[in-house]
């Protein structure tokens, strides 16, 4: 792992949360890019065998999945399911270890050119839990991706993984 200098900064605390999932070989072929400003590129294979890029922004507050889904239309019907979807993460109804705080964070979906990224905003500032502010996130965010991929994109949308993560026909 590419380090920081001292480590001190809030979202080094993100990148060792994400290394960690790599030491514990959820994810393979992890490498971290230190960017300007205390921001890093994270990048990993990981579902679907394919690479993520994670980016650690420090100066905006936020972690975000870059191009997570590609080849999604804009305000097509599943663009429109994905933004439900992500809306319904900070719902009460679901249980505590599955919810994301909405206190704590903002989730944020961007479609460019048919390529969704999905981000998450760290809504505090500062203070003494911004550390743990910034693990709370990467680990929510992985959380998330993987039910995107194991649970929104299973059931209406098998075809899209077909197309677009090489999924079997079954």
């Amino acid at each position: 792992m590419t380090s920081r200098g001292d480590g001190s900064a809030p979202v080094a605390e993100a990148e060792r949360v994400l290394h960690g999932y790599a030491d514990r070989g959820v994810f393979r072929g992890f490498s971290l890019a230190a960017g300007a400003r205390g921001s890093s590129d994270v990048r990993f294979r990981w579902l679907a065998d394919r690479s993520f890029e994670v980016r650690l922004d420090a100066r905006a507050r936020r972690l975000t999945f870059a191009d997570l889904l590609p080849d999604v239309p804009a305000r097509s019907g599943m663009d429109r399911a994905l933004r439900a979807f992500l809306r319904e993460r900070s719902s009460a109804a679901l249980p505590e270890h599955r919810r994301i705080d909405a206190r704590r964070l903002q989730l944020r979906c961007v479609n460019r050119g048919g390529s969704v990224s999905v981000t998450l905003a760290l809504r505090r500032r500062g203070g003494a839990r911004e550390r743990e502010d910034w693990g709370y996130a990467a680990r929510k965010g992985v959380s998330l991706v993987n039910e995107i991929f194991h649970g929104f994109l299973r059931g209406p949308y098998y075809e899209y993984m077909v197309r677009n993560f090489g999924e079997p026909e079954e």
